[in-house]
């Protein structure tokens, strides 16, 4: 995700609360999202005259992430209903604005995972974006940033127990 906290859509947000909430906690979080008001300082100068925000959650209160985890996990309880996109194959790994879609038999379609994160303002960087193929062929398996070398059974010494996604496909 790009830029997580500063793309909720506070409406959406508060609509998702309705079903999770008591009224008085969602008083309180939209009374904490109203008339937010934002300063930047740029490290050698002072702030500048501050403005007022009406998108995103405010940064530094310990509110804010896990209001942002409760709009994520509702916007992929949409595209995980996507039957092309996930099958009993497909393994999904999060962790705060990162998410990784793990297929054991296709690449996961980016492109359709942005669109439907576009409805709730949610962006996936590209530039971030990764294909991996993993398998222990040859000797890009200990390439692998995010599994890491240990699919093996056995290497240089090491006894690691064979993985039981060793042969699946990732993206994220």
């Amino acid at each position: 995700m790009s830029s997580a906290f500063e793309t909720i859509h506070r409406h959406l947000l508060l609509n998702i609360l309705k079903n999770i909430i008591k009224e008085d906690e969602q008083r309180i979080i939209r009374y904490l999202l109203s008339n937010t008001e934002l300063s930047v300082k740029l490290k050698g100068s002072s702030k500048t005259e501050s403005f007022k925000s009406n998108i995103g959650t405010p940064q530094g209160d310990s509110l804010s992430p896990v209001l942002f985890i409760v709009y994520l996990e509702h916007a992929l309880k949409n595209i995980r209903k996507i039957e092309t996109l996930y099958t009993q194959n497909t393994l999904e790994l999060a962790y705060t604005d990162n998410v990784d879609f793990v297929s054991m038999t296709d690449f996961i379609d980016v492109k359709t995972i942005q669109k439907e994160l576009a409805d709730f303002r949610l962006n996936v960087n590209t530039n971030k974006t990764e294909y991996t193929l993993v398998q222990k062929d040859g000797e890009d398996w200990k390439k692998v940033k995010k599994v890491g070398s240990l699919l093996g059974d056995t290497e240089e010494g090491n006894n690691y127990p064979t993985s039981p996604y060793k042969n699946c496909q990732a993206s994220g």
